[in-house]
C-alpha cells in the first residue's frame, strides 16, 4: 500500500521532531558516536527511512548536514582537522545529492580560524564570499591577525610607505562584500547554527571597515540588518547613530530609526525622525505616512488631522487614506464610524475587496472583553494596513 501523502509542512514538523531526538542523543553520546561514525550515520539512515521514506532529497540532505554540524559542534574531537575530514567524508557520502562539499568547506574554514589556522581558512573560505554576509569579514579578519604578526595593523612598510599587503587584503575583503552583498544570515536559515566566535569577528570587522571607510553606508546597512535579525538592539542602536550622524539624509537609516524609536515606545522620538523626515525630504509622501501611522497608533485626532491634510495635498492613492481612516476610527474606539468606513472600503475596492473580510473580522475582535485578543486584533490591523500601504507608496526597506 502506498504511502500516505503529507503536505511538506507536516513532513518537515516531522523531520524537526526526529532531529531534536537525535540532538538530544548526539548531546549525551559524544564519545560513543566519535568512536564510530559509520554506525551512528547507519543509525540516522535506518531511523529516516522507517520514519520518513518518501521524504525529498532537499529535506533528507538539509537532515544529513543539520546532524552532521551537531556531531562537529558537540564532538570533543572537533580540534582535529582528520577527524572533520574524516566526518565530512562520510556525511557528504550518504547525501542523496552529490552537490559538492560546500557547506562542509565553510564549517571547515571557520574551524581553522578557531584553531588559528588563518591561511588555511583563507584557502578554504574565500571561494564562498557569496554565500553569507558572515564570509568576507571571516576572511578579512585573518589577514588582519596575519598582519599583526607581522606588526601592528597601523604600521606603515618601511620601504615602501605604504600598509602592509596584508592590511590591503584585508580592506579588499571588507570592499569585497560591498560588491558581493551576500545574504546576511544565510547559513543561519539553513539550520546550521553559527559560531559565536565568527560573530564576533564579524561585528569587529564591521566596525573595523566603518572606521576605515567612513563614507561607505553599506558597512553600516549591513549590520543594522543582521543586529535586526539576530535581536541585538544594544548594536542596532549604536549604529543607527553612526548612521544618523553621517548619513542623517539617508531615508534607509531614518526609517530603521523611527522603528527602532517606535519600538522603544519612545512618542518623543519617534516625533522628531518624522520631523527630520519631513525636512529632509519635503515633497515626498513618504514622511507624512509614517506621520500618519504615528498619530493611528497613539490615537492622537489633531495630529493626525493635520497629516491627513498634508496627504491630500500630495496626492495619496485614495484606497491608502480609506484604511488609514478606518484604522484611525477604530483605534479610536469609534465603532460606527468605523463600520461607515468599512462599507466606503468595500464600494471603493470594488470586486477586490476580499481583503476587506479579513479587517472585518479583526474589527470584531475589538469588541471582545479579553484585553489580550484585543492588543492582538490593534497589531493584526495596523500590520497589515501598513504593509498594504507601503507596498501601495512603493516605500522600500533597503
Amino acid at each position: 500500500m502506498d504511502e500516505e501523502w503529507q503536505p511538506d509542512a507536516i513532513v518537515k514538523l516531522k523531520l524537526d521532531q526526529i532531529k531534536h531526538d537525535f540532538f538530544d542523543y548526539i548531546d549525551k553520546n559524544t564519545d560513543k558516536i566519535d568512536a564510530n561514525v559509520p554506525v551512528f550515520y547507519g543509525h540516522v539512515i535506518a531511523t529516516l527511512e522507517k520514519t520518513l521514506p518518501d521524504v525529498s532529497d532537499d529535506l533528507h540532505d538539509q537532515f544529513i548536514d543539520n546532524i552532521t554540524i551537531r556531531v562537529l559542534n558537540a564532538s570533543t574531537r572537533s580540534g582535529e582537522i582528520t577527524f572533520i575530514e574524516k566526518l565530512f567524508d562520510y556525511a557528504e557520502r550518504i547525501r542523496r545529492r552529490k552537490t559538492g562539499k560546500a557547506l562542509y568547506e565553510i564549517v571547515l574554514g571557520m574551524k581553522m580560524i578557531n584553531l588559528g589556522k588563518y591561511p588555511e581558512a583563507i584557502e578554504l573560505l574565500k571561494k564562498y564570499r557569496s554565500v553569507d554576509a558572515l564570509i568576507c569579514p571571516a576572511v578579512a579578519y585573518c589577514y588582519v591577525v596575519l598582519s599583526s604578526r607581522q606588526g601592528s595593523v597601523t604600521d606603515k612598510d618601511d620601504t615602501f610607505h605604504r600598509p602592509k599587503q596584508t592590511v590591503l587584503d584585508a580592506r579588499e575583503q571588507m570592499i569585497e562584500l560591498i560588491r558581493l552583498n551576500p545574504p546576511v544570515n544565510r547559513l543561519k536559515e539553513m539550520d546550521i547554527g553559527e559560531d559565536p566566535n565568527i560573530n564576533k569577528i564579524f561585528w569587529f570587522m564591521i566596525n573595523l571597515a566603518i572606521e576605515w571607510f567612513p563614507g561607505e553606508r553599506e558597512y553600516i546597512r549591513i549590520g543594522i540588518e543582521k543586529a535586526t535579525r539576530d535581536g541585538k538592539r544594544d548594536i542596532k542602536a549604536e549604529l543607527l547613530t553612526v548612521a544618523i550622524e553621517r548619513f542623517y539624509k539617508d531615508m534607509y537609516f531614518l526609517r530603521e530609526l523611527y522603528t527602532f524609536k517606535l519600538e522603544n515606545r519612545d512618542g518623543g522620538g519617534v516625533a522628531g525622525v518624522v520631523k527630520q523626515m519631513i525636512q529632509q525630504y519635503p515633497d515626498e509622501i513618504e514622511p507624512i505616512y509614517f506621520g500618519l501611522k504615528t498619530s493611528i497608533i497613539t490615537v492622537r485626532l489633531e495630529s493626525y488631522y493635520r497629516f491627513r491634510k498634508l496627504a491630500l495635498s500630495k496626492n495619496i492613492p485614495p484606497n491608502a487614506l480609506l484604511l488609514l481612516d478606518f484604522a484611525f476610527e477604530l483605534m479610536s474606539g469609534k465603532q460606527y464610524e468605523a463600520r461607515a468606513c468599512l462599507d466606503e472600503i468595500k464600494v471603493k475596492f470594488g470586486p477586490r475587496h476580499y481583503y476587506v473580510t479579513l479587517l472585518e473580522y479583526v474589527a470584531h475582535d475589538f469588541l471582545s472583553d479579553d484585553e489580550k485578543k484585543v492588543k492582538q486584533a490593534k497589531k493584526a490591523m495596523i500590520d497589515s494596513i501598513d504593509q498594504y500601504c507601503l507596498n501601495l507608496l512603493k516605500i522600500k526597506d533597503t
